[in-house]
């Protein structure tokens, strides 16, 4: 079983994902903050897809980057902290949608993902503008910044709501990162160094 999941982890994420918004849409009658969050399952789905298969390569330049190979079997099963992630993320503020910090929680991994993808660019050394995951990503930032204007507008979220969103989205999104790169026989402490390392080359 085990196994399985491993192998297959973005289809049952995508899977679970599909049948939280089938059931969200038989449910009805959702708040502003409910819908926000749909649309968010959505992209996320098609952001795993963009970067892992259509047309995919992320994990590629990530290995190109941190000089390791990725075995087919590591790319599947990275899939796995990811979509828990992701998860949480979403069915978390589509239960508590009457707190304003669990959405924004998923609003500011929005914003993050877009400007990663920007920046990646400029990481790769892309001679196209264009890394995958880049189209869902900006999708992301956009719906971002429209949730963000909603808040505003209705006197939702305090500054107090908007820091803390942005810290339990770092802290959680470094511990899933965290356990990718263990899972791949590499030191978390090492990855600014390749970063850096990697901002150097053709300079």
């Amino acid at each position: 079983m085990l196994k399985f999941i491993k192998y297959y982890a973005l289809e049952i994420y995508t899977v679970i994902s599909m049948l939280i918004l089938v059931i969200a849409g038989i449910m009805g009658d959702l708040s502003v903050i409910q819908k926000f969050v749909l649309v968010y399952i959505f992209l996320f789905i098609l952001h795993e897809w963009e970067e892992g298969k259509y047309p995919g390569g992320f994990l590629d330049m990530i290995s190109s980057m941190i000089e390791i190979d990725i075995t087919e079997e590591q790319k599947r099963a990275s899939r796995i902290p990811t979509s828990i992630l992701l998860l949480a993320f979403t069915i978390i503020p589509f239960c508590l949608d009457n707190y304003v910090i669990p959405i924004l929680v998923t609003a500011f991994l929005g914003v993050f993902e877009g400007i990663v993808h920007i920046f990646g660019i400029k990481l790769f050394h892309k001679k196209f503008p264009y890394t995958p995951g880049l189209v869902t990503a900006e999708l992301e930032l956009v719906t971002s910044a429209a949730l963000f204007i909603y808040l505003s507008k209705n006197n939702m979220a305090t500054g107090l709501d908007y820091l803390f969103g942005a810290l339990i989205m770092i802290i959680c999104f470094m511990i899933m990162q965290k356990t990718l790169t263990m899972s791949i026989g590499m030191k978390y402490s090492d990855l600014p160094k390749m970063l850096k390392k990697q901002l150097c080359k053709k300079l």
